[in-house]
């Protein structure tokens, strides 16, 4: 069985219950009669019973792995803190041997933390799934409601054009074309806001941010043969992503040559003392359109007339799937730097 983070984080928070409500076996069985210790007994119970069926309850509300893992950090944590103030309050108070009752509200204490974190976590990962589905949602409306209707009432004119003249046919067929050329390029895009945010059937590994980056100036170049590239990389640098990090550098270079007349662009990777890698892709003749970078700034949706600002929604989307950032410099200099998580890579068997 592979192991992955969705194991790795559900045997964390169900082994943890379990451990717990094993200990709650010989606390409460000594317990007698005090109510306060049963009633603080009991809530611990609980709360350790929430967390040992937590394999059960975090499949049945859709996590995927990612997600789960964040919730078991979450309940490390909640663990932690409560199990360090505990601690500190029996110093405080010079208790050296504790008895029933106070390992009882120990115990109790650090299922309660637990559980607190797991809660915390599972509420976080909801908000931001709700978030990007919104933020993705709005950005497809408008797009197929704004950019392919346009699209197809031109195809529709163009077409009425011909039925009623026969003669200098070739401008509005080109026109048709150019129409029709559009329309496959947003149903493109669209396909990959689905990919870049419907993350279940991706999985991040290592990759080699530097074969990334030589494969999208590859595919870059073929589209334009007038582009040229300066690069400053080394000769690898393994990072936390998946095969979608091509596409991002690739949308990142496309864009920055769309808005820019220089014919070199210059991309600098470079791994920090922080455990990152930046990527920076450079035109110093560049500029992109408020449109391109306004979304980025505000991280909110706005107007995307003819999908100025999509691509970079979708670099966005792919890159903080890998707990990464994008940043953008726009003045004289047009510079769009993506930061990702170090990684090592995968020892292959011999």
């Amino acid at each position: 069985m592979a192991v992955t983070k969705r194991t790795l984080g559900t045997n964390y928070v169900t082994g943890t219950g379990i451990l717990l409500c094993g200990l709650f076996v010989p606390l409460l069985s000594v317990q007698g009669t005090d109510p306060s210790a049963l009633v603080i007994g009991g809530l611990g119970l609980l709360a350790a019973g929430i967390l040992a069926t937590a394999g059960y309850w975090l499949d049945r509300i859709g996590m995927h792995g990612d997600q789960i893992w964040r919730v078991a950090i979450h309940a490390g944590l909640g663990i932690g803190v409560v199990t360090l103030g505990s601690l500190l309050v029996f110093g405080l108070t010079q208790v050296t041997d504790p008895g029933a009752s106070e390992s009882t509200l120990l115990v109790s204490s650090i299922a309660l933390g637990g559980t607190g974190g797991t809660v915390a976590g599972t509420i976080r990962e909801f908000d931001r799934s709700t978030t990007t589905l919104t933020q993705s949602t709005e950005v497809l409306s408008r797009v197929l409601r704004h950019n392919l209707r346009n699209d197809m009432t031109v195809i529709l004119g163009q077409l009425d054009q011909l039925d009623g003249d026969s003669r200098g046919t070739l401008e509005p067929t080109r026109t048709i074309r150019t129409a029709i050329d559009d329309i496959a390029a947003l149903s493109e895009k669209a396909r990959l806001v689905e990919l870049a945010v419907m993350r279940e059937e991706r999985q991040c590994h290592p990759v080699d941010a530097v074969s990334c980056v030589d494969a999208g100036i590859e595919k870059t170049r073929a589209a334009d043969s007038d582009i040229s590239f300066e690069t400053s990389m080394p000769e690898t640098a393994w990072v936390r992503a998946d095969w979608m990090l091509e596409t991002a550098i690739e949308i990142v270079l496309r864009t920055v040559r769309a808005h820019g007349d220089a014919t070199t662009i210059s991309i600098h990777l470079e791994k920090s003392d922080t455990g990152r890698v930046s990527i920076r892709i450079v035109d110093v003749n560049g500029s992109l359109k408020p449109a391109e970078i306004e979304t980025l700034e505000s991280g909110v949706e706005t107007p995307l007339q003819h999908s100025e600002g999509l691509d970079l929604w979708i670099v966005r989307w792919i890159v903080s799937g890998y707990g990464g950032s994008i940043s953008v410099e726009n003045g004289d200099t047009c510079a769009v730097t993506l930061r990702l998580h170090r990684s090592m890579p995968l020892r292959r068997g011999k």
